[in-house]
């Protein structure tokens, strides 16, 4: 299980000023000596970029998706109005070069092909990482294929987005899955639906817990009271 101290920051340490998986707050969470989340996603042409939305709106304003531009057009786009472009996950690890530890979402995308180009070039990074997911085959690969390499499964039970993306979040987040399929490093789970029964489940199997996301006192104090790590943002790091 990888070191990842106490607190991770979520997407990098990020407010009103500094945009979430930018480089700027990679680089000011590094600064403060804290380990850091991010998510990754590929692109037309197959190259890995720092995302978390599959669109664009919500952070660069722009219509489409991150798998309808390719590296080099994504490379023109400013995150919510800032100076900062979206990074390329190689420019990421280049910057950060093992100061802290990395966390690596690997979002629900192109399955088959995200997984071997993030372990290809995990291959040369000195630094300390972990890669984890909501999707049970992303994680199933890398026990597979990369069994080295420390590996989380995300897990939710909150009722979002479609029926579908619910029900698949439900059998993710189920034992059967997790501790006989997938087998974990550790489980990320969702704060707001983690439950006293699946922290016991947890526990039981001698897997690492980590929690997300961290927003305000009410979740740190349950985050403090069960979770091996606390994956926050906001506010929150003047608490810690």
């Amino acid at each position: 299980m990888t070191d990842f101290g106490r607190y991770i920051a979520h997407r990098g340490l990020h407010g009103e000023a500094v945009p979430e998986n930018s480089m700027a707050a990679f680089e000011t969470a590094a600064q403060k000596g804290l380990a850091v989340e991010l998510d990754v996603r590929l692109t037309k042409d197959g190259k890995l970029v720092v995302l978390h939305d599959s669109s664009l709106m919500r952070v660069c304003g722009v219509e489409g998706e991150v798998r309808d531009f390719t590296a080099e057009q994504l490379g023109a786009f400013r995150l919510n109005g800032s100076g900062e472009g979206i990074p390329m996950f190689r420019e990421v690890l280049k910057r950060i070069n093992g100061r802290v530890p990395l966390l690596i979402e690997i979002k629900n995308c192109d399955h088959g092909s995200i997984e071997p180009r993030v372990r290809r070039i995990l291959k040369s990074y000195k630094g300390s990482y972990a890669v984890q997911a909501f999707d049970p085959r992303t994680v199933l690969w890398f026990r597979l294929f990369a069994p080295s390499v420390c590996r989380g499964q995300l897990i939710s039970t909150r009722r979002f987005g479609s029926f579908w993306e619910y029900i698949a979040r439900v059998i993710s987040a189920s034992p059967i899955v997790w501790k006989y399929i997938t087998k974990p490093d550790f489980i990320a789970a969702d704060i707001r639906s983690l439950t006293p029964e699946m922290v016991e489940q947890i526990r039981g199997a001698g897997i690492a817990l980590l929690v997300w996301t961290v927003k305000d006192d009410a979740a740190l104090d349950k985050a403090q009271a069960l979770a091996d790590g606390i994956i926050f943002e906001g506010d929150v790091l003047t608490k810690i």
